[in-house]
């Protein structure tokens, strides 16, 4: 009787090891798919951004530098370097064209009025200041630069 009942727990603990490894193949399948689903999205996030990026930069001629959380949050400081200066006096022809940010709850921060334009320079970084209405926007989010009609997403919030 000790005899079958030792047979008995060796091939419990077999059946144990087997569906442990079974659970941890699994696992590790399955976290190995995440991390693949999420490289495949941050691929398409960048294939997406750089796009929009030529197109602002083709039409508008600057490049969006950064946008990043100022003054305790309560501002944000969107950077921009001129490419093309002829392109980039053209922003300043109308207040929608004025680069903005958009947060990812859809709430719009942008110039009231026009800036004070200045000479601009190819390769220069200039910037707008811009309150964070009611606190829209969050160090590490993401939000979208409009520049006239087109909108760059994925925009990384820097703190």
């Amino acid at each position: 009787m000790d005899e079958s009942l030792t047979k008995s727990k060796r091939k419990g603990l077999w059946v144990t090891a087997v569906i442990l490894i079974l659970a941890l193949v699994g696992l590790g399948s399955y976290k190995g798919w995440q991390y693949y689903q999420g490289r495949a999205e941050q691929v398409r996030m960048a294939e997406i951004q750089a796009e929009i990026a030529a197109q602002i930069e083709d039409q508008w001629g600057i490049r969006i530098v950064h946008v990043a959380m100022v003054a305790e949050g309560g501002l944000l400081d969107l950077r921009y370097q001129v490419t093309n200066p002829e392109k980039a006096y053209d922003l300043f022809d109308a207040v929608e064209n004025i680069p903005r940010v958009i947060a990812e709850d859809g709430t719009e921060m942008g110039m009231n009025d026009d800036p004070h334009t200045h000479d601009l320079e190819f390769g220069y970084q200039y910037f707008f200041i811009l309150r964070n209405i009611g606190g829209s926007v969050k160090p590490g989010s993401y939000v979208s630069v409009a520049v006239g009609d087109k909108i760059l997403p994925y925009v990384l919030v820097e703190s």
